[in-house]
């Protein structure tokens, strides 16, 4: 089969084909995926929502037909808004939690049809349509606090890109994944008070390479996954840590998407 379905909560995406590689993303429950090779019990996949590429466990996702495939594809898509809530399989009696950002298809009165089982969502999800900003910053504050991961993108682990994409897919915009790639997206703001709630800061190390992403919350804070999703103080200079009383990341540029 040349794509595939994650049919449960989170599935590590990992570098290589071992269990011992590092975790680079996650698929959600619902998100699709190109299946590139196969090798031993691993695939390597390419997520059609953002083009990441990676190996995955041949038992953490489910092979499609063409025609579901394609039905899937052109289906009327919805994300779950709540940061974690029940999803029900009534059809296996069944029932596991989701995280916020999950994929369903064809939803009425929060329920759907999914390759033959019938759904019911015990959570509020939104359906996929223009881009609503001000949905955005609510996204990204349901995950405040919540413990950095990396390559995570759930409420139970996240890094600072999972938290911007995810936000974002909530609230109905595809951004890529890492931070060095969402900062080649959108539109280049000169200064930081021209920005917009919503909007991406990009901060880079010592050999200039971005390699952190946070989303404006108003003039003076920023939200980001540094150890834990957590607010700080933002200028034009970087991230202010008022735990340390020193500048944590250095701000390179700022986006709107």
């Amino acid at each position: 089969m040349k794509y595939g379905i994650c049919l449960i909560a989170v599935a590590p995406v990992r570098l290589s084909p071992d269990d011992r590689s590092e975790m680079v993303s996650q698929m959600l429950f619902g998100e699709l995926a190109e299946i590139i090779e196969t090798q031993d019990k691993w695939l390597s996949v390419r997520l059609l929502h953002d083009n990441y590429s990676g190996w995955i466990s041949r038992g953490q996702i489910t092979g499609l037909f063409d025609d579901d495939f394609g039905n899937l594809n052109n289906a009327i898509k919805w994300v779950s808004s709540d940061l974690v809530q029940v999803l029900e399989n009534k059809t296996r009696n069944s029932s596991f939690l989701v995280s916020a950002g999950s994929t369903f298809y064809d939803c009425k009165d929060r329920s759907f049809n999914l390759l033959g089982d019938d759904y019911v969502y015990h959570g509020n999800m939104n359906p996929v349509k223009d881009f609503d900003r001000d949905l955005l910053v609510n996204s990204a504050m349901m995950f405040l606090h919540c413990p950095y991961l990396w390559g995570g993108r759930s409420a139970l682990g996240i890094d600072c890109s999972g938290l911007t994409q995810v936000a974002y897919k909530i609230a109905g915009k595809s951004i890529l994944r890492d931070a060095s790639q969402q900062a080649t997206q959108g539109e280049m703001i000169n200064l930081i008070h021209e920005a917009l709630p919503g909007d991406l800061l990009f901060f880079d190390n010592e050999e200039e390479i971005i390699n952190h992403v946070g989303i404006l919350l108003d003039s003076e804070h920023i939200l980001h996954a540094h150890q834990k999703a957590r607010i700080d103080k933002i200028d034009h200079q970087g991230i202010f840590n008022t735990e340390i009383k020193k500048y944590s990341h250095k701000l390179r540029l700022i986006k709107r998407m």
